[in-house]
């Protein structure tokens, strides 16, 4: 999957040159497995432990388990990364984890392996776990060691079965749209086939989910619900995204962006812009230009960090944000490069820039605008 936020995360930190993100819904899945491990299946599995040896045991699966979804998209990556696709960050969250891809696969080969690196390296974990149970039994070393890797095992082979189930965009489904890629020899046809059977089986996954726990699996049947629904939004989300690259793609984010945009001059003190310009026409943001230099922006946040005391004596060139600090597209730019961008950030506007000097200035709202003027009167394709 290919989706990712830096909101909720609790922890980065760096491998292979990727950056790792640990969102806050991983740890509170990490802890309810640990609980659930500790207090039911371990003990059921192996009998006459002390209390204390099962929570070790679901502590060393819990690290295993986050160890191994990181390996699983870090091959995702490498194999993107081999051919020229741009992979720099993996979030462990609710449901697993995702790489996120700053594009798509350009060439169905280059889909397919990246989709079944993952699933083969879970393979491997599980093999691996499984030896490494076997030796610390055979060897009489400590029962819950042997325990916990025996589940790893077990569970990265159960993990890869799952993920390639043919219902994008998990690995399965990507594999799926690899091969229709192949077959048809068009990209957008292949997405569209993948992610409506990804859709289906969601809704599948929520029925089956619902009848679960009316059958008394209360539990499960939400986890299986709650898979279901994200599974339908995403292959929806892929959906759009497709529809938005066919229809922005190609097309210079000038062609989109306002080309009059509202200045304010570096010298002018807060004071004079809050009273006579801020209330006058309240954007969200306003370059600040001196000397028809444009030396950065100021948002209406900036001006709160200042004493109101000191508003009369001070410019809004003292307290913009630098120009090298804010984001900028370029006017030639893909306008949906622009709009990708947007969402990775979670901006709602950006400065067309050209050589440092200010061209106009794009927002969310006028790309998702042209995108339904084009959605409207362009042919949809079947």
């Amino acid at each position: 999957m290919d989706q990712a936020s830096d909101k909720g995360s609790v922890l980065r930190f760096r491998l292979l040159g990727v950056e790792i993100n640990v969102h806050v819904s991983w740890v509170l899945v990490a802890l309810l497995i640990a609980w659930s491990l500790a207090s039911g299946a371990f003990p059921v599995l192996y009998e006459g432990l002390p209390r204390s040896g099962y929570w070790l045991m679901a502590i060393v699966a819990v690290i295993g388990l986050a160890v191994s979804i990181v390996l699983h998209e870090l091959a995702h990556t490498l194999v993107g990364r081999a051919y020229g696709l741009s992979v720099d960050r993996i979030t462990l969250f609710l449901f697993g984890g995702v790489a996120e891809l700053h594009e798509e696969p350009k060439a169905p080969v280059a889909e397919l392996l990246m989709a079944i690196a993952g699933p083969a390296l879970s393979v491997v974990l599980g093999l691996a776990f499984g030896l490494a149970a076997g030796a610390i039994k055979a060897g009489g070393g400590a029962p819950e060691l042997a325990g916990a890797f025996a589940y790893l095992g077990t569970l990265n082979l159960v993990l890869a079965l799952f993920n390639m189930i043919p219902a994008f965009p998990m690995d399965g489904g990507r594999v799926l749209r690899a091969v229709i890629w192949m077959v048809t020899r068009q990209a957008d046809r292949a997405t569209r086939i993948a992610a409506r059977i990804g859709m289906g089986f969601g809704v599948l996954l929520m029925v089956g989910g619902v009848a679960l726990a009316l059958a008394g699996g209360l539990a499960s049947g939400l986890w299986w619900v709650l898979i279901g629904l994200f599974l339908r939004t995403a292959a929806k989300s892929s959906l759009s995204d497709m529809e938005a690259r066919r229809r922005l793609g190609g097309h210079p984010v000038s062609e989109v962006m306002a080309r009059r945009v509202e200045t304010a001059p570096a010298d002018m003190t807060i004071d004079s812009f809050v009273n006579f310009r801020l209330y006058a026409s309240h954007h969200g943001m306003y370059p600040v230009v001196q000397a028809d230099r444009l030396i950065g922006v100021v948002e209406p946040d900036d001006l709160l960090k200042t004493p109101r005391d000191q508003w009369a004596h001070t410019s809004l060139g003292e307290v913009c944000k630098p120009l090298e600090t804010v984001a900028q597209a370029r006017p030639e730019e893909d306008a949906f490069a622009v709009l990708e961008r947007m969402r990775r950030g979670g901006g709602a506007r950006m400065l067309v820039v050209d050589r440092g000097q200010l061209m106009g200035l794009v927002t969310l709202q006028d790309l998702v605008e042209r995108l339904a003027l084009a959605m409207k009167f362009e042919p949809a394709t079947s």
